[in-house]
């Protein structure tokens, strides 16, 4: 199964799901929009990664006036996210994947990314990194919430996987549908630090690259072109 197909199999339920599975995911959703520079009214916005919507289900009130594109390699998703936001006509939705994903210069004022860029390898991420500050109008933002650690680490089980499965079985999640996440994780995961990634997105150019919210290694990047 393709990351693409196993999306699609996540559309029934996926916010529940996601609620049950992450910790700090409804945090990490509104963090998108809590720590944005203060006064910053972006007029057009792509949700990088979109899954359901839930990142452009949050700032659509705050930003009811701006026009949204919504980019996801699910075209379950996709469809999903068509129907909940059917009436902000104006809304726009690409089906690809990130590394193929491709837009004209200075073409968004803020990228929020949800829980999306750990399906990159590292080096897939430096290259996005460029592309993504290539979009941004000079003033811009990139704002990306996620797990920020490593699998390169010797302790990443211990730091990283028993806590987050203690999180996930008290909220309920069963056994099987436990294996099943970490099976998906060690397929198409790769999650990487939060210097690497500050690292990467000042070697592109952001004048700014910073932790804006985090709970030890689940946080919110934010940076400014």
């Amino acid at each position: 199964m393709t990351l693409k197909q196993e999306f699609n199999t996540w559309k029934n339920g996926y916010t529940e799901k996601m609620i049950r599975w992450v910790p700090y995911y409804q945090e990490l959703i509104e963090a998108l929009y809590r720590t944005l520079p203060a006064g910053f009214q972006p007029s057009s916005i792509l949700d990088f990664g979109c899954g359901n919507g839930n990142g452009t289900a949050f700032l659509m009130p705050h930003f009811p006036n701006a026009q949204y594109t919504l980019l996801d390699a699910s075209n379950e998703m996709l469809q999903a996210c068509g129907e909940r936001f059917a009436e902000k006509k104006d809304t726009q939705y690409v089906e690809s994947y990130f590394q193929e994903a491709d837009f004209p210069a200075n073409s968004f004022d803020l990228v929020i990314a949800a829980f999306s860029l750990h399906h990159l390898k590292s080096e897939e991420k430096a290259e996005v990194f460029k592309k993504i500050y290539s979009w941004l109008r000079p003033g811009g933002v990139l704002t990306s919430s996620d797990l920020h650690a490593t699998k390169r680490d010797p302790a990443y089980p211990q730091l990283i996987i028993e806590e987050w499965k203690t999180f996930a079985t008290n909220q309920g999640t069963p056994v099987e549908e436990w294996d099943n996440l970490m099976d998906h994780h060690a397929k198409y995961d790769t999650p990487d630090a939060y210097p690497d990634q500050l690292e990467w997105l000042q070697a592109v150019g952001f004048k700014t690259a910073k932790v804006a919210w985090n709970v030890r290694q689940w946080g919110n990047v934010l940076a400014v072109k």
